[in-house]
Order: C-alpha cells, then sequence, then structure tokens
C-alpha cells in the first residue's frame, strides 16, 4: 500500500487554463478554441480513504473541445466537451477487496459551460463566472452498468479568478464553490496559474485542487473511474502551448497530485491543437 503523501500522475479534471483565461476575458469577437485527446491509464486506484493500491488495469480517454468566445465587453461565454469518451476496465481484485468485471463502453461526456464577466479591468484582473454542468455523459454504463461516462448530475459552479500579468509572465489565483444535485456531495474548487511567454512558447504550471463537502449520500464509484462522487484531488499540471504565425497552435500537458480520492491514479497524457481568433 502506497502512502497517500507519495506524488502520483492523475488526470485533473477541468478547463484548459490559457493567459486568455484566468482574470481575463476575451474582447468581443475574439476567443481560444482547442481540440485535445487525453488519456490515463494504469493499475493505481485512491480509494475513498485517499489511499493508493493496486487495482485492475482501468483507461478512460476522452477527446476534447473547449472554447472561449467575447461576447461583448467584459462579457465572454466558456465550454467545455468531452464530444468522445472511452472507459475500459479488465476483470480482476483489487488490493481492497473489490472485485471488477471486463467491460468498455463509449458515448459523450458531460458538457460544462460557463458564462464570465470581468469585474475589474485595470493593472489587476478579476473576473466571475457561473458554470452549468450538464448531465450529458452517461453514468451507468457498459454491459454490467459499472462504467461512468460522466457524473450523473447537473450542477453549479460559482467561480472568481484573480489575475496580474507583467512583461513575459503572468500568474492568476482561482476559488468555487460547486453545487451538485441528485444526492452529490458539494465541492470547493481552487488553485493557481502561473505563465511565462517567449516569442511563440508559452509555458504554464497550474495547481488544481478539487475537494468535497461529503454532505452528499450518492455511492461513490466502485470502479477504477474518473466520475465518482466524493472525488478529490490536489495536483500540479506542466504545460506547453506553441503558436505559429497562422494563430494555430499546438498543447502538451501532463499531471502530478499530491492528494486523490476516488479515482485512478495512473500517468496521463494530454496533447491538443488550438486556434488563437484575433481581429
Amino acid at each position: 500500500m502506497k502512502s497517500r503523501f507519495i506524488l502520483l500522475l492523475i488526470v485533473l479534471i477541468g478547463s484548459v487554463s490559457v493567459k486568455a483565461g484566468g482574470g481575463w476575458v476575451p474582447k468581443k469577437g475574439e476567443g481560444f478554441f482547442m481540440l485535445s485527446h487525453r488519456v490515463i491509464a494504469g493499475s493505481n486506484f485512491a480509494n475513498s480513504e485517499a489511499m493508493f493500491g493496486r487495482s485492475p488495469f482501468a483507461m478512460v480517454q476522452t477527446t476534447n473541445l473547449y472554447g472561449e468566445f467575447g461576447l461583448g465587453k467584459r462579457f465572454g461565454v466558456v465550454f467545455y466537451s468531452p464530444i468522445l469518451t472511452v472507459s475500459s476496465q479488465d476483470a480482476g481484485v483489487d488490493v481492497f477487496g473489490g472485485t471488477h468485471v471486463a467491460d468498455s463502453d463509449f458515448g459523450l461526456g458531460d458538457i460544462d459551460v460557463a458564462f464570465k464577466y470581468q469585474i475589474l479591468d485595470r493593472k489587476y484582473k478579476l473576473s466571475g463566472s457561473v458554470l452549468f454542468g450538464l448531465n450529458t455523459g452517461n453514468h451507468s454504463t457498459g454491459e454490467f452498468g459499472m462504467l461512468h461516462l460522466g457524473d450523473g448530475e447537473f450542477n453549479q459552479m460559482l467561480r472568481l479568478d484573480f489575475s496580474h500579468g507583467f512583461k513575459s509572465f503572468w500568474w492568476n489565483l482561482y476559488g468555487g464553490f460547486n453545487s451538485r444535485t441528485l444526492d452529490n456531495s458539494d465541492e470547493i474548487h481552487g488553485g493557481g496559474e502561473l505563465g511565462w511567454k517567449k516569442n511563440k512558447l508559452s509555458v504554464l504550471l497550474k495547481i488544481d485542487g478539487k475537494f468535497s463537502l461529503f454532505n452528499g449520500s450518492r455511492a461513490e464509484s466502485i470502479s477504477p473511474s474518473i466520475y465518482s462522487n466524493n472525488q478529490e484531488y490536489l495536483g500540479v499540471s506542466p504545460q506547453l502551448l506553441y503558436e505559429f504565425e497562422n494563430h494555430f497552435g499546438l498543447m502538451l500537458e501532463t499531471g502530478f497530485a499530491l492528494h486523490a480520492r476516488n479515482i485512478i491514479a495512473a500517468p496521463s497524457l494530454s496533447a491538443g491543437v488550438f486556434f488563437n481568433l484575433k481581429k
């Protein structure tokens, strides 16, 4: 059994962070759009006690569409859609005594749509967002109904981003409260980002945390998953973006975590292409 304090690679669920995000809102008619693919696969799992141990091999792949677009002065929309989620697991018994059957399925994941307003637009930037998480991914799928393509509930999150940029650097801090339905526990979200840009290359280091309030009665997932009630993580995620002259670019990202609960604990990698829409 591994200690909960060992550094592990896990998938970090959330929106793609770029300089146009955070406390900044795109100008009207401008935006940022990305198509990416993320893979997490392995034989480790963080259980409901935040303890890490061996489990049957499991894999989740998601093809994601993300975008930010300015609708008006200080006002924009952000969307995130896993247009294809593929989930699979092998048969076996995990170190915690759980028995798993071999199964696989694919389909649409949960779509997030947020409306964002720039509250402060001076030397320091402050924005507020209202996010709606749509229940578009099947939470009970596969031949035996044990796989998840979404978290099986409709949620609403209020989020604040506080940012500042200077020369080639920028930073962002954020916090949010996620209200969830269907007896799922509410959540506190928080983290930050430090970025540096030189010519066409941007280097980002992100810290993302999600913590459950344990106020919901819905059962936690018994299979290795990235969708479960009372899921938690605290992770560090480096990201590289390279933008060409035509405003198209490439993205690479991975994630590391110091704390995890009810989630696959395995290497994850993301790669994508993006377009930075400018007037």
